[in-house]
């Protein structure tokens, strides 16, 4: 049964969705598969499939007309994203009980993880081609939205990594000098902010859309392809029946990654070597909030635990799997 607050929600979205009548119709929102946020799957009466999203209350980066103008530039570019729906009242989002709400079309995705397929060298260079063709994107975007610095060692060494337990602060302390050193000074531009596996969608062996463009900080560029590759690996790692199977085909195509990005995008010889220093800060980072974010999570905290665990015994391994030729730059 379900709680007072979830019915709550539930209702309060259903009013919100009337505010985009004439796009859906007489349409209820219902809940999305594998989604534990305040996002809701639509299915319009004309048979059309959208996704109804509550917006924070406070934005985790960039304020949602800014986000709008960025996604419009991206759009134009040839990225794959998702523009929100206007409404009825030529509105890109609307409040109701204090709640914001936006409208998006779905956009389809394939499950199950395409490091074990056929092929599996394809779609990594792919996808790794696609998050550079992103970032590369949102360089050279006119507008400049309000957000926050991304800077990666600073958040993860000094605040994140002290606030983790002896079995964390152990193995990754020896390593401390070497993140930072690899993971300084790098250039800094627009990036996704959140560029992770559930934010990548991934369809027919292409990039079929970048979901929840909404943090746009200024940061490394190369953290976006190891903020993703850091969240492929975190699900490998902690897969329940063939962990070690699993990884291994994720480390079998780390370089087409690396190599898609860079060859659309291209990273100099100090971008190539923080790829993997960067995995192991993001992880860093996301163990910090499962225990100190809004919502702490345990069972989450594990699983970043042993992601971490596992990027520091094989540290020198995954260096090797990213690696590529020197670029002289």
């Amino acid at each position: 049964m379900a709680e007072p607050a979830e019915i709550d929600d539930i209702n309060v979205a259903h009013s919100a969705l009337r505010a985009w009548d004439s796009v859906v119709g007489n349409a209820h929102p219902g809940p999305m598969p594998l989604v534990h946020n305040q996002v809701w799957q639509v299915f319009a009466e004309d048979g059309r499939r959208y996704v109804l999203k509550r917006l924070p209350e406070f934005a985790p980066g960039a304020g949602p007309v800014d986000t709008f103008r960025v996604l419009s530039h991206l759009q134009a570019a040839g990225v794959p994203v998702v523009l929100p729906v206007v409404t009825d009242q030529a509105t890109i989002h609307t409040v109701q009980a204090d709640r914001t709400y936006s409208l998006s079309s779905f956009v389809p995705s394939d499950s199950g993880n395409h490091e074990l397929g056929p092929s599996a060298g394809e779609t990594s260079y792919a996808v790794g081609a696609a998050i550079a063709k992103l970032d590369r994107a949102l360089a050279e975007c006119p507008w400049q939205p309000k957000s926050y610095v991304d800077d990666p060692v600073p958040q993860a060494l000094g605040e994140a990594l002290p606030s983790l337990p002896p079995e964390l602060t152990g193995p990754v302390a020896p390593l401390a000098r070497h993140l930072g050193a690899t993971a300084s000074g790098l250039p800094v531009q627009r990036t996704h902010g959140d560029c992770n596996t559930g934010n990548v969608l991934v369809r027919d062996r292409q990039v079929s859309g970048f979901i929840d463009i909404d943090h746009l900080p200024l940061g490394p560029r190369v953290r976006d392809l190891s903020y993703y590759l850091a969240s492929r690996l975190h699900t490998h790692v902690n897969h329940r029946q063939d962990a070690e199977r699993h990884t291994a085909a994720m480390l079998a195509v780390l370089g087409e990654y690396v190599g898609g990005y860079h060859e659309t995008y291209p990273l100099s010889d100090r971008e190539l070597a923080a790829v993997v220093p960067l995995m192991l800060l993001v992880e860093i980072g996301s163990a910090s909030w499962a225990l100190h974010g809004w919502n702490p999570d345990l069972a989450a905290y594990r699983r970043s635990a042993t992601t971490i665990t596992w990027i520091t015994d094989h540290l020198d391994e995954l260096t090797d799997a990213a690696a590529l030729p020197s670029t002289g730059a």
